[in-house]
Formats: structure tokens, sequence, C-alpha cells
């Protein structure tokens, strides 16, 4: 994205004063804020990493919270990498989710920001466009379109939301896959079967567990549209495996 695009993202952020020209500009500060890392970022950090003081910063970027706004907004549309004009609709979407996967991956304080609602139609109205400029072109309505990117966008963000609720977990040092199986090894060997049988792919559902998601989802959007999908975005996950987990102190094998 360009700095300009970014600039408009930042509307309201408070203008130079006349007169006394900015060392510094609002993408050099968005592109020190991610290069920093959004967690725990702190003002200060970027003022001393850009050289200048905190009034300078605060003429550009008046808080913490409307910095990371840009940031987020400027990280996401960052990874949209543009599909290729030949791909086929299903490939497309695909291409979209798994970019928006990684952004929120990459920066849970996405997650965040966008729980607390500062995530808004600044960082969704560009997305959206550069969707719907793609996949219009592949015969879907604007209404389609829209649907479409929104089903996208809500198997991303829960699916975001577990992985970085494991990962958080894990670096704690209580895995929940771990935790888990010590709760099914404390109850009785004949409870929750269907359980025991998920176990660990529920808790551990992985990049291609979710692929499946999503795929199965684009596989209904494709019937409905009287199509299937092409036969390499078809694959499905390991078969399921049953893990034995006996209850604790168990005599059984």
């Amino acid at each position: 994205m360009s700095g300009g695009a970014a600039i408009k993202a930042g509307r309201g952020q408070a203008a130079p004063r006349v007169g006394r020209p900015p060392s510094v500009t609002v993408p050099q500060i968005v592109a020190v804020a991610l290069e920093l890392g959004l967690d725990n970022l702190s003002l200060k950090q970027v003022a001393d990493q850009l050289g200048i003081g905190l009034a300078t910063l605060y003429r550009h970027v008046g808080t913490r919270d409307e910095l990371l706004r840009l940031a987020s907004f400027e990280l996401m549309l960052r990874r949209q990498a543009p599909a290729a004009a030949s791909a086929h609709w299903s490939e497309v979407a695909l291409q979209y989710a798994e970019t928006l996967l990684q952004s929120f991956l990459a920066e849970p304080q996405l997650i965040t920001e966008l729980q607390r609602g500062r995530l808004g139609p600044h960082a969704e109205v560009d997305l959206l466009e550069q969707f719907l400029g793609v996949i219009t072109r592949h015969g879907f309505s604007i209404d389609e379109g829209v649907s479409l990117f929104h089903a996208l966008g809500t198997v991303v963000v829960g699916t975001a939301t577990g992985m970085t609720g494991n990962r958080a977990a894990e670096a704690a040092g209580e895995p929940w896959k771990i935790e888990t199986r010590r709760v099914l090894g404390a109850r009785d060997d004949d409870e929750l079967p269907l359980v025991r049988r998920a176990y660990p792919q529920f808790v551990d559902p992985g990049i291609a567990q979710w692929r499946f998601t999503v795929r199965s989802l684009l596989a209904g959007v494709a019937a409905a549209r009287g199509e299937t999908l092409p036969a390499d975005l078809l694959a499905t996950p390991a078969a399921d495996r049953a893990v034995p987990i006996q209850r604790k102190g168990s005599g059984k094998p």
C-alpha cells in the first residue's frame, strides 16, 4: 500500500503546524511501528527509533490506539497479494482467507483491536474493494461477493482467535492438547468416546484442518452456483484417528 493511502486511512490525525515542516511522516511512523511489532508497542519506542521527540510524534499520531489502527490497516493491506487473473474464483477466495489469517497470526494485536471495535470501516473498505474487484470478474454479483467476503472473514477470525489462544497457552507452559489429554485421562474410560476419537484434531486443528473448513465453505458456494471446485482444492485432511486415553490409574492397556 502506498504512503498516500496510509495517510488517507488516518483521517482525524493532527495536521502539521503551519510554518514548522514535520521531520517525519505518517507512513514513516507506521513503518517503524510495524518494524518494532504491535504487541506492547509504545509511542516512546517509536519516537526513539525515529530520533524525534514525543511532541513531534503527537503532531502526527494523537494516541497509541490511533497508531495501532493505522499500522493494523497497513499490515492487512500489505499482505493482500493480487490473485492471478486466470485463477478460479475459489482460489482467489482461498488466497484472501489465507493471507488474512496469516496477518492475524503474525500480529495477535489485530484480534484485540478488532474485539475493541478499533478495526472498523477504515480497515475494511479497501480490503472489500480489492476483493470485489476480483471476485465480480468471475460472475459474482456485488451482494454475492459481500456475502462471501463476510463468510470468509468469520471463519478467519474464529480460527485466528483459537490458534492464538493455543499459542499463548503453549507459551505459558499449558498447551491445550496436553491439558485436554489430562482432562480426558481423569474421566472414566467409557466417557466421552467421540471426543476421544476427535483428539487431538479438535484441540490442534492446524492449517490443514482450517483449509478443509474453508474449502467446505467454498464447496457449498460452488454447489449453489451449480459448479464444482477444482480437484486440487478438494483435498481432505488426514483421516480421524482414535487416541487411547485411559483414566489415570486404570488397569487397562
